[in-house]
């Protein structure tokens, strides 16, 4: 782990096998800008910076601060939606039906569900 933020943008890089010519072309800035950046260990501008973010899918926090702890929570967060988009789209035909369902005998199925999930 690099404790800059050219550091971390190169690990993030790495871990997505991108190479810096190619992200430097997908954010709008030349393959030098990075090397020096990495070379002189500055920060860039607070709109390219910005768009590193974007493009990383990262928070910029993480990538200027380093941060980990954030970080894990924003990927421990994107991992539940997933989790929950998924869970959703399997059980589609079945929310659809239950929430046709009067709120008793809704209530009354989550009831059983849950006394049989034990």
């Amino acid at each position: 782990m690099n404790d800059n933020f050219w550091g971390r943008v190169l690990d993030l890089l790495e871990k997505q096998d991108i190479s810096r010519k190619e992200f430097a072309a997908q954010i709008g800035i030349s393959y030098s800008s990075i090397h020096n950046g990495e070379a002189l260990g500055s920060i860039p501008s607070a709109d390219i910076a910005l768009k590193i973010a974007e493009k990383l899918d990262t928070p910029l926090e993480y990538l200027v601060f380093g941060n980990n702890e954030y970080n894990s929570s924003i990927q421990t967060a994107k991992a539940q939606i997933k989790q929950e988009q998924f869970l959703y789209r399997k059980n589609k035909d079945i929310i659809t039906a239950i929430e046709k369902l009067s709120p008793d005998v809704r209530t009354s199925l989550r009831d059983l569900i849950v006394k049989i999930g034990k």
